[in-house]
């Protein structure tokens, strides 16, 4: 059976006080994931929680699929879901997504570096968007990177619009398109173009009961 402690606290009060001590290069994360009651009870009966795909928003379905492809090509575990995580995340903004998930479960968690893959928090819109991402060169002025980022932009667009595909979402781009457009993507996937301050998200195919360091139900 499950050992960690589940309790019960106000969600301003869910976090404790002080430094999260997140750190990216352990060997076992920290990870904090907001959950259902349901979720909860499955962790507790089963002694695992597996992510139900149905639940994802239909309207990234491209940009959720390009996820879990990349983490079957990058994790030793396999599914059909993606479980979401924050790796690295200021108290406040913590304390904040507590409060937006009143009446649902915090889960503090450490799980084995090489079962999650991490990505920058804000970058990833640009997948659920289907966007290019443009990584920022050393040395460039913020007004040649908005010149270039531009000009990137400029040409996926006369890139759909010669294939008739502008408006549509990208798993109906051409291969060579939509190729182009993930090998961008996957610059946010990685560790070494993580800074310092941004916030970082994980994903995993699978929480395991042993992964759990303690659950709070969040009340009012």
């Amino acid at each position: 059976m499950p050992n960690f402690p589940v309790t019960r606290a106000r969600a301003d009060r869910a976090v404790p006080a002080g430094r999260v001590g997140y750190d990216l290069d352990a060997d076992r994360l920290l990870l904090h994931t907001f959950q259902t009651e349901e979720a909860l009870g499955e962790l507790l009966s089963t002694g695992q929680l597996i992510p139900d795909p149905s639940r994802a928003e239909p309207l990234f379905a491209d940009a959720y699929g390009w996820m879990l492809r990349e983490m079957d090509r990058r994790l030793p575990t396999s599914g059909e879901g993606a479980l979401w995580f924050w790796a690295r995340i200021t108290r406040d903004c913590l304390v904040d997504s507590c409060r937006n998930n009143r009446s649902g479960v915090l889960l503090t968690c450490r799980i084995p570096r090489e079962r999650v893959l991490l990505s920058h928090f804000w970058d990833w819109h640009c997948a659920l968007n289907g966007s290019p991402h443009v990584l920022e060169l050393p040395g460039e002025s913020d007004d040649d990177y908005a010149a270039r980022r531009e000009r990137i932009w400029d040409e996926l667009d006369d890139r759909k619009h010669a294939a008739g595909v502008l408006g549509k979402g990208f798993r109906e781009w051409p291969e060579d398109v939509r190729r182009d457009l993930e090998r961008g993507w996957e610059h946010f996937l990685d560790p070494a173009n993580l800074g310092r301050w941004d916030a970082v998200q994980a994903t995993a195919h699978i929480l395991r009961a042993e992964d759990v360091m303690k659950a709070v139900r969040l009340t009012r």
